[in-house]
C-alpha cells in the first residue's frame, strides 16, 4: 500500500511542476509582449521628442540670431546715445559758458537788463534733473537773450536804469549802450557823465561825470537820438583816474578832525621852528675883538672903559660879560659863580620850544594811528549796516582811513629833523657864549701873572681850588 503512493507522488510532483512552468512561461510571455509595447510606445515618445529637440534646436539658433542682432543692435543704440549724449553735453556746456560770460563780455550797464534773467534761466536749467530737454530750453534762453541784446545795440539802445554817481551814489536816469561806451543822464540834477567798466559789486555800473564838454550833450543825444558825444578811448578809464584825483584840500578833508589836529600841531611846529631860527641866529653874542679889548682894558686897570665897552653889549651874553667885568677883580671863584649864574640863564633860553618840537614828532605818528584806527572802524561799521557787495567803496574808506597816517609821517619826518637842527644850532651858540665865559676867565689868569695885584692875590690863592689854579707853564 505503501509502495504505490511512493510511485505517485513523483507523478504528482512533477504535474505540479510544468503547472507551474507553463505559469511563468505564460507570465514571461504577457511581460515579453507587456515590455514590447513599452519599448514600441517609448521608442514612438524618443523619436517625438527628438522631434522636439530638433524644432527646439531650430528655435535656439533662430533665438540666438535675435539675440545677436538685438545686442549688436543695442550696442549700436549705445554708442548713437552716448553720441547724442556728447553733443547735448557739448552744446549744454558751450551755452552754459556762454550765459556765464555774457555778462563778462557786456558791459555792467547792461546787467541790470540780463543778469537777473541769465541767473533764473540757470537755476531753472540745474533744477532740470534728467530732464534734457527742460534743461536744454533754459540753455537755450542765454542764446536768446544774446540775439536779443545783439538786435537791441545795433544803432544804439537807450533805456532806463540806474548808475552809481562817481562810484558812490545810485542815481536813476537815461542810458545809451553805443558800441562799447554807455553813457547816462540824470534829469532831475542834470548830472551825466561815461559808465566805466570798473566792477563795483553790485549790478550797478560806476558814472564818472565829464567835465569840459558842451553842457547837457550826453543829455540832448537821449532825447533826440542824435547829436555829438564825448568819446574816451581808455573805455572810462581815463575818466576814473581823472575823476579819482584830489586837490590837497580834498585829500587834507578826507583825515577828519584827527588829521586838522596833526597838520595844526605841525604848523605850530613849523612856526616854532622858524621863530627858534630868528632867535637863535639873532642871538646876540661878543665878537672875540670886543671880548679881547674888554680884556686889554681889565689887565691894564681900565676899569671905566671897560665897563662902558660891556655895556654896549645886549642880550643874555651882555649881562653875562657886565657880570664877569664886575667881578674880574674878585676871586677866580666868584668870577666862575658869577659867570656860570648868567650861563644857566642862555642855556634855557636858547632850548625853549625845543622840547615841544620833539614832542611833535613823536605824537604826530600816534595821532595819525589813532585816525586810521577810527577810520577803520567806521568803515567796518558801514559794511555791517550797508554789507560789503560794493568794493569800491570799501576800498575808498580804507585809503581815507590811512590819510591821517600819511599827515602823522608828513608832519613827524620834517619835524624830527627840525628838532635836530634846532638842538644844534642851539648848542653850537650856546658854546659860542662858553666861550666868552672861558674867555673872561683865562683873562684873570694873564692878571695874576703880569697885572696889577698880583703879589695881593697872590696870597689868596692858598684859598683857591687847585683847579682853578693857572697853570705854571
Amino acid at each position: 500500500m505503501i509502495l504505490p503512493v511512493l510511485a505517485v507522488l513523483p507523478a504528482l510532483g512533477q504535474t505540479a511542476a510544468e503547472k507551474q512552468l507553463a505559469e511563468a512561461r505564460q507570465e514571461l510571455k504577457e511581460t515579453q509582449m507587456e515590455y514590447t509595447g513599452m519599448r514600441t510606445a517609448l521608442f514612438r515618445d524618443i523619436n517625438r521628442l527628438d522631434d522636439q529637440a530638433i524644432e527646439l534646436g531650430r528655435e535656439l539658433r533662430a533665438l540666438e540670431t535675435e539675440a545677436a542682432r538685438r545686442t549688436s543692435r543695442r550696442a549700436a543704440l549705445q554708442r548713437e546715445i552716448e553720441g547724442r549724449q556728447a553733443g547735448f553735453d557739448y552744446a549744454t556746456g558751450v551755452l552754459n559758458n556762454y550765459g556765464g560770460g555774457l555778462l563778462t563780455r557786456t558791459h555792467p550797464a547792461e546787467n541790470q537788463l540780463y543778469k537777473e534773467r541769465l541767473e533764473d534761466a540757470s537755476a531753472k536749467a540745474a533744477a532740470a534733473g534728467d530732464d534734457l530737454a527742460a534743461e536744454l530750453g533754459h540753455r537755450l534762453e542765454a542764446a536768446r537773450i544774446g540775439l536779443e541784446r545783439l538786435a537791441a545795440v545795433s544803432g544804439g539802445h537807450r533805456f532806463e536804469g540806474e548808475g552809481l554817481r562817481n562810484g558812490s551814489e545810485a542815481v536813476k536816469g537815461k542810458l545809451l549802450v553805443l558800441g562799447p561806451a554807455v553813457y547816462l543822464s540824470e534829469g532831475e540834477d542834470g548830472f551825466e557823465g561815461v559808465a566805466t567798466f570798473a566792477a563795483t559789486g553790485t549790478s550797478l555800473p560806476t558814472v564818472v561825470g565829464i567835465t569840459g564838454v558842451e553842457d547837457d550833450a550826453i543829455s540832448e543825444v537821449l532825447a533826440t537820438g542824435s547829436g555829438k558825444l564825448p568819446l574816451d578811448a581808455s573805455m572810462g578809464k581815463a575818466l576814473e583816474v581823472q575823476a579819482a584825483e584830489e586837490t590837497i584840500g580834498e585829500t587834507i578833508a578826507k583825515g577828519g578832525i584827527v588829521g586838522y589836529a596833526i597838520l595844526s600841531l605841525g604848523l605850530v611846529a613849523i612856526a616854532l621852528t622858524v621863530f627858534k631860527v630868528l632867535e637863535i641866529t639873532r642871538f646876540p653874542v661878543p665878537s672875540r675883538r670886543v671880548i679881547n679889548e674888554i680884556i686889554d682894558d681889565l689887565l691894564a686897570d681900565r676899569r671905566e672903559e671897560a665897563a662902558k665897552r660891556a655895556a654896549k653889549l645886549k642880550g643874555q651874553a651882555g649881562l653875562m660879560v657886565r657880570a664877569g667885568v664886575e667881578n674880574f677883580y674878585e676871586k677866580r671863584r666868584v668870577l666862575e659863580e658869577a659867570l656860570f649864574e648868567k650861563l644857566v640863564v642862555v642855556k634855557p633860553r636858547l632850548e625853549r620850544f625845543l622840547p615841544f618840537l620833539g614832542l611833535t614828532a613823536a605824537a604826530a605818528p600816534l595821532m595819525g594811528l589813532l585816525g586810521t584806527v577810527l577810520g577803520i572802524i567806521k568803515t567796518f561799521k558801514a559794511m555791517a549796516l550797508y554789507g560789503s557787495s560794493n568794493q569800491k567803496a570799501f576800498t575808498q574808506g580804507i585809503s581815507e582811513a590811512l590819510i591821517t597816517t600819511a599827515e602823522g609821517l608828513v608832519v613827524a619826518i620834517p619835524v624830527l629833523v627840525l628838532h635836530g637842527l634846532m638842538r644844534s644850532l642851539a648848542k653850537g651858540k650856546f658854546s659860542e657864549v662858553e666861550g666868552v665865559a672861558i674867555a673872561l676867565m683865562n683873562g684873570t689868569t694873564e692878571m695874576e701873572k703880569t697885572g696889577p695885584g698880583s703879589s695881593k692875590d697872590s696870597d689868596d690863592d692858598k684859598d683857591m681850588d687847585p683847579e682853578l689854579m693857572p697853570n705854571p707853564a
